[in-house]
């Protein structure tokens, strides 16, 4: 899903060929997977580096980027979009195994099913859709960046029921490879937007970036309270001109205060400056790195509390730039080597943990 300076360890995915995963590398190698962000992506600094009713679509970048503000005026809660991440094609993802993803998240008010997806895998959206579709389940494609031609025929191909591709993931934890990467992250822009004005249909796009330790100021953003923002205007100045923007971070209990307003403020500053809205589509509790592999319990101080604090800062404080959240990920691949294989809300179809419980009663409010 996801994935550098170092102290929040978040360790990237191996990129596979095809993976069919939420936020997973590229099949060139190039982007770390959707769920496992680095250590560079969570960044303390502690040994190192450390539809959707989304808005107006982005419109021309002002010349400067305002500071973030530090706990934002409260706002009235409003109802957003939660949902999973997932890894169809996957061992303990299969498409086989769709219809039954798409029914638990119905029948738990869930709504958004963020995936990864390379441009030719037009066999798996295939069947993907209609089911989709049938359970009420908005689909958020990360589209590995491709040519203007295939993106275009793609957007075309899903455009009654794909509204926003997502373009890249993560590029931002690898600066020195940010330049050879955005030409083809504008290209595939580019073949979206062509699309959406030749249908006359409201097809959309985004782009990510992480969470960074601007105290850090030997790591990519140090010294810039807007974390990775320069990496959104080093796309928008090339050319993709995105309509959202996605953010990925894995909080602990103990962010409340200094770390909740360097990181909500990233969010708020790049939702400020690009006038669109946030989609915080890669989250769980940075305990996880630490060996806490069940999700915690109320209580803890730790794992779940860490979680439960973030939704309820989300919804008092935020609600007025965070359109949606996914969690990473719906369950646990055991065949994964380390700690990713245990970022799951649930064991599998069957057993949840804590935090699946979490997230469905605060999808309900």
């Amino acid at each position: 899903m996801v994935g550098s300076s170092t102290s929040r360890l978040v360790a990237t995915f191996a990129c596979t060929a095809v993976v069919f995963a939420l936020g997973a590398c590229s099949s060139d190698g190039g982007e770390a997977l959707e769920g496992a962000p680095n250590a560079e992506a969570s960044g303390r600094p502690s040994g190192g580096d450390p539809t959707p009713d989304a808005g107006a679509p982005a419109q021309t970048a002002p010349p400067t980027t305002p500071p973030p503000t530090t706990p934002p005026p409260a706002s009235e809660p409003k109802k957003m979009l939660w949902g999973v991440n997932g890894h169809t094609l996957r061992q303990y993802y299969p498409v086989s195994q769709t219809e039954a993803i798409f029914r638990l998240l119905h029948d738990n008010g869930l709504k958004t099913y963020r995936f990864d997806v390379p441009a030719t895998a037009t066999d798996v959206l295939d069947a993907i859709v209609p089911l989709a579709k049938q359970y009420g389940i908005a689909l958020r494609p990360m589209l590995y960046p491709t040519s203007k031609i295939t993106a275009y025929n793609l957007a075309k191909r899903y455009a009654a029921d794909i509204q926003i591709w997502e373009i890249g993931n993560e590029v931002d934890l690898q600066p020195e490879l940010v330049e050879s990467r955005i030409p083809e992250m504008v290209t595939t822009a580019q073949g979206i937007q062509q699309a959406a004005t030749e249908l006359g249909l409201p097809i959309k796009t985004s782009i990510n970036f992480t969470n960074c330790n601007s105290d850090d100021l030997g790591g990519r953003c140090g010294g810039d309270p807007n974390g990775d923002l320069w990496f959104l205007d080093k796309a928008w100045n090339a050319g993709f001109k995105f309509d959202y923007i996605t953010y990925h971070w894995y909080p602990y209990f103990g962010d409340k205060g200094y770390w909740y307003n360097m990181y909500f403020g990233q969010m708020r500053a790049a939702a400020t400056k690009y006038k669109t809205h946030i989609f915080f589509n890669e989250v769980n509790c940075g305990d996880v790195y630490h060996g806490i592999y069940d999700g915690g319990h109320p209580g803890d101080g730790a794992c779940y509390d860490s979680i439960r604090q973030l939704f309820t800062e989300i919804q008092t404080n935020y609600a007025d730039i965070i359109d949606e959240v996914d969690m990473y990920e719906l369950i646990d691949q055991p065949n994964n080597p380390g700690v990713e294989a245990h970022f799951g809300l649930r064991y599998d179809l069957t057993n949840p943990k804590p935090l699946f419980d979490l997230l469905v009663q605060t999808a309900a409010k």
